[in-house]
């Protein structure tokens, strides 16, 4: 293993912002290579940890370097300063650096960030992102592709997942590292952690086994590993969202990757001052809690359950 500087940014009022990947080389020069990047964003715990349990995991469980078959590139935390702070995008100007790609050398400090990382990881025949979404749910980990016309849908169910996908393309996301990964000729892929702010050792887990079944399947590394899940491919007709009439407290009675019926009560809405039931959230069809909402307080209106239909 070999610990690279990525980047090194000098600050004015405090010690310099340095990203730091974890090289290992493969003893294949022929075998597909990956770049596994971390948290961009500082409220992306879970994938911070996964990106650093991958680390050890490679340095640790894969004692004989025989079994690293290409080069994989890990890089667990880009963006430390809002990591410190727990600061969800850059602190000193609020951008979000998973839209500055690919970069510019000579504009913004996000934008020269992008540009570092990019140059960094690009290259790689396969390149994953562990994000969280960017709304306030949380969800079982999947894999998230935009209909991009560069996307392989086929390498994304090896990685085990209940589901992939299939999103469609805003043109904000064309700024964004996937689509741009892809663009320079990497098979790129976002892997969407549960948005937790506490470390939930079984989604971990489940995170962190579905990227070794995924560098294994593709003979990256080798090593033996259980089956995970036949990914079912989503897109947006698939999808039942459920919003909230009421604003108050926000409690789930069903959890994530449960089987619901159509009308079954799977969460309501307290009175918040008073304590009593003002809305019980119904089932609008059959089908498997996908996501919910992560607060304890939900405003009216808000997205309070995603079901992921069946048939």
């Amino acid at each position: 293993m070999k610990k690279i500087e990525i980047l090194r940014i000098n600050s004015l009022n405090r010690a310099p912002l340095i990203v730091e990947g974890y090289l290992f080389e493969g003893s294949n020069p022929d075998a597909p290579t990956v770049a596994v990047v971390g948290a961009m964003e500082g409220k992306t715990i879970l994938p911070l940890y996964t990106a650093s349990k991958l680390v050890d995991f490679l340095k640790n469980s894969m004692s004989d370097s025989q079994n690293i078959l290409g080069n994989i590139l890990v890089i667990p935390s880009i963006n430390h300063y809002a990591l410190n702070i727990n600061e969800r995008f850059w602190p000193l100007d609020k951008t979000n650096l998973n839209t500055m790609f690919p970069g510019y050398a000579e504009g913004e400090t996000t934008q020269r960030i992008a540009k570092r990382l990019f140059d960094a990881i690009s290259g790689y025949t396969h390149g994953i992102i562990l994000e969280n979404r960017e709304d306030l749910s949380t969800c079982f980990p999947y894999v998230r592709l935009f209909q991009s016309g560069y996307e392989d849908i086929k390498n994304a169910k090896k990685f085990g997942y209940k589901i992939v996908h299939h999103k469609e393309l805003r043109p904000t996301d064309t700024v964004s590292l996937q689509y741009n990964w892809q663009l320079w000729g990497t098979k790129a892929y976002s892997v969407m952690c549960p948005n937790e702010t506490q470390i939930d050792m079984n989604s971990s887990n489940e995170v962190l086994e579905g990227i070794i079944s995924f560098l294994n399947k593709n003979k990256i590394i080798k090593y033996k590993v259980l089956n995970g899940y036949e990914s079912t491919v989503v897109t947006k007709e698939d999808i039942e969202i459920v919003k909230t009439p009421k604003s108050g407290i926000f409690i789930p009675t069903k959890q994530i990757g449960s089987h619901v019926i159509k009308d079954e009560t799977i969460g309501k809405i307290i009175h918040a001052i008073e304590g009593e039931v003002i809305h019980r959230i119904l089932a609008p069809s059959n089908g498997v809690i996908a996501c919910h909402y992560k607060n304890g307080l939900i405003f009216e209106n808000a997205v309070a359950f995603r079901i992921i239909k069946n048939g």
